[in-house]
């Protein structure tokens, strides 16, 4: 939900960084990488419960991997493998936060493997109905991504919050947890219901 309009959003809060990132030619490529090994080092700073050391860490990788995209962009360096390391790396991130938490709430072991289902299904929807809207040369309006994502209740921006809520209200890791699960398959219905008005073939 809060995805598109931070994007829309972000050329302008991060404009001086990327001007400067684009003087200094440093590769959109690198700043990925460079989000995802703060995103492993929040994640393992969470595993050893540091938790608001590793929500910071995590916060400040998300700003690099948004920073990859509006680098390419700016530099004209936007490639389709840029977009796949991004969207890549960005999976091994999350992932790796949930396993985090799961290590300082082993009782929760149910809820983080659902949160992984979910996020499993989540990926799944997206890259699918991207592929196909791909194949059919089909471009969703005002996209300039390399992967044509569609709107959903989870995403990035909610992902985030989910680890605020985690790290702020460790005594509700649960509730919030299992309403984020609602979310992931709230999500995929929504999709699954766009990608049926989307694909649809004509009668014939």
């Amino acid at each position: 939900m809060f995805d598109e309009p931070a994007r829309r959003l972000m050329p302008r809060l991060l404009g001086a960084p990327v001007r400067w990132l684009v003087r200094a030619s440093v590769s959109p490529n690198l700043l990925s990488w460079l989000g995802l090994t703060l995103a492993l080092g929040a994640a393992l700073a969470v595993a050893n419960a540091f938790a608001w050391s590793g929500l910071l860490l995590w916060l400040v990788s998300r700003v690099v991997d948004a920073l990859d995209g509006l680098v390419a962009r700016e530099s004209g360096r936007s490639s389709s493998f840029g977009g796949y390391l991004d969207i890549t790396l960005d999976m091994v991130a999350y992932g790796a936060m949930v396993l985090a938490f799961a290590v300082v709430h082993p009782a929760q072991w149910l809820l983080m493997l659902c949160v992984m289902f979910g996020y499993l299904l989540v990926t799944t929807t997206t890259l699918a109905l991207s592929s196909i809207l791909e194949r059919e040369a089909r471009q969703r309006p005002n996209n300039n991504r390399t992967l044509q994502f569609t709107p959903g209740f989870a995403e990035a921006g909610e992902t985030s919050l989910v680890y605020v809520a985690w790290t702020a209200l460790p005594a509700w890791i649960a509730p919030i947890g299992w309403i984020w699960v609602g979310l992931c398959l709230a999500t995929v219905v929504q999709r699954t219901l766009l990608a049926r008005r989307l694909l649809v073939d004509p009668p014939r």
